[in-house]
C-alpha cells in the first residue's frame, strides 16, 4: 500500500500562501509570549504592610493604588468598625462602604495575631509619619516580625524634624543587611525615605469629570465632602485639578512647614516646594518599595508642580532613578 504524501493527505494545508502560514505562526508566538508576560507580572505581585502616626489619607491612597495593580495590603490601625468604614468610604465612596464585599479591600489589622500574620507575609513595609515619629521599639517589632520584607519605606517630613527617626530606621535596615548569612534574621532590607511638606489634595478616586481616561488617582469624591470649610474643599479640588505634577529633589533641601506656609498653602493651589500632593506621596512610596537590587533605597523630597495628571508608573521609576 502506497503512503500518501502530506499534500495528498492535507490538500487544503498546501493551499495557504506562505505569508498566511507565517502570520498564523506569529500569532501563536505572540499568544504564548503574552502568557509568559502575564505570568511574570503575576509573580511580581507583593504584599505591603502600612503603619503610621499620621497621613492616613496617604496610606489609603497607596493601598488603593497597590490593590488596583494586583498587590495586596494590610493597614495597621484601630479595630473600631466605624474607623474601618470611614477608611473604605474615603477610598471608594459611601456606597461601597455600606457593602464592602463589592470590591477588593485592604486588610485592616489591629490585634497582635493579625498584625503578626500580615507582617509574616509582607514583602514591603511602609511607614507614614506626618508630624510625629514612631518609637524605636515599634520599628524593631515591625522588622523582626517581617522576615520576607525586602524594602522599608518611610514618609518623613521636610526640614529635618524627623531626621533622628530616619537615621535610626536606616541603621536598623543596614544592620540586618550586613549580618552574617548564618544568623536567622540576616537579610537584605533596602531603606527609602520620601520627605513631604504640607500634604495637599488627595482625590478624586473616580473619574468624576471624565477627564482621567477612567484612571483613579486618589481617594473617592467623598474625601471632598468631609471638608466642612468650603474654601478648604475648593482649594483641595483645585490642587487635584491643576497641581498634579511632581518635583523630586535628592536629600532634604527644603524648610519644614510653619504657621505662615500653612496659611499660604490653605489658600492657594499654586505649586510650591513646601507642598506635597497626597497622591504623589503615595505613588512615590509604592515606586520606592518596588525597587530591588543594589542601591534600591532612595533619599528624596517631593514637591508639587503644575500638571493635570500625576506621573505614570514608568515616569515615577525614571524620576526616582534619576534622583537616587
Amino acid at each position: 500500500m502506497c503512503r500518501r504524501t502530506m499534500k495528498e493527505r492535507y490538500p487544503s494545508f498546501h493551499q495557504f500562501p506562505t505569508i498566511q502560514v507565517s502570520i498564523l505562526l506569529a500569532a501563536v508566538l505572540v499568544f504564548l509570549d503574552s502568557i509568559n508576560v502575564a505570568t511574570a507580572f503575576a509573580s511580581q505581585h507583593r504584599h505591603h504592610v502600612f503603619a503610621g502616626t499620621g497621613g492616613l489619607e496617604v496610606q489609603l491612597i497607596a493601598a488603593k493604588l497597590a490593590i488596583k495593580s494586583g498587590d495586596t495590603c494590610s493597614i495597621i490601625g484601630p479595630s473600631d468598625s466605624n474607623y474601618v468604614k470611614k477608611c473604605i468610604a474615603l477610598m471608594y465612596g459611601q456606597k461601597v462602604a455600606a457593602d464592602n464585599n463589592a470590591i477588593t479591600m485592604p486588610e485592616f489589622v489591629s490585634d497582635g495575631d493579625d498584625i503578626g500574620d500580615s507582617l509574616a507575609k509582607a514583602d514591603n513595609v511602609i511607614i507614614v509619619c506626618e508630624d510625629k515619629a514612631f518609637d524605636n521599639n515599634f520599628i524593631d517589632i515591625l522588622l523582626s516580625n517581617a522576615p520576607k520584607a525586602g524594602h522599608l519605606a518611610l514618609l518623613s517630613r521636610h526640614g529635618g524634624k524627623l531626621e533622628s527617626m530616619e537615621n535610626s530606621v536606616r541603621n536598623k535596615c543596614k544592620q540586618l543587611s550586613t549580618k552574617p548569612n548564618v544568623e536567622a534574621d540576616a537579610r537584605d532590607v533596602a531603606f527609602s525615605v520620601v520627605r513631604a511638606g504640607i500634604l495637599v489634595g488627595g482625590g478624586p478616586g473616580g473619574d468624576v469629570e471624565g477627564v482621567q481616561g477612567g484612571e483613579e488617582w486618589g481617594l473617592s469624591k467623598h474625601f471632598y465632602d468631609t471638608k466642612l470649610e468650603l474654601s478648604e474643599a475648593m482649594n483641595i479640588m483645585a490642587m487635584d485639578k491643576f497641581t498634579m505634577g511632581v518635583k523630586v529633589t535628592p536629600g532634604d533641601p527644603f524648610k519644614g512647614p510653619n504657621f505662615f506656609s500653612k496659611v499660604v498653602s490653605g489658600n492657594s493651589f499654586e505649586a510650591r516646594d513646601g507642598d506635597t500632593s497626597r497622591t504623589a506621596a503615595a505613588q512615590a512610596l509604592l515606586a520606592a518599595v518596588r525597587r530591588r537590587g543594589d542601591n534600591a533605597g532612595i533619599d528624596v523630597s517631593i514637591s508639587t508642580q503644575k500638571g493635570t495628571k500625576p506621573p505614570t508608573v514608568k515616569e515615577w521609576n525614571d524620576l526616582l532613578e534619576m534622583n537616587s
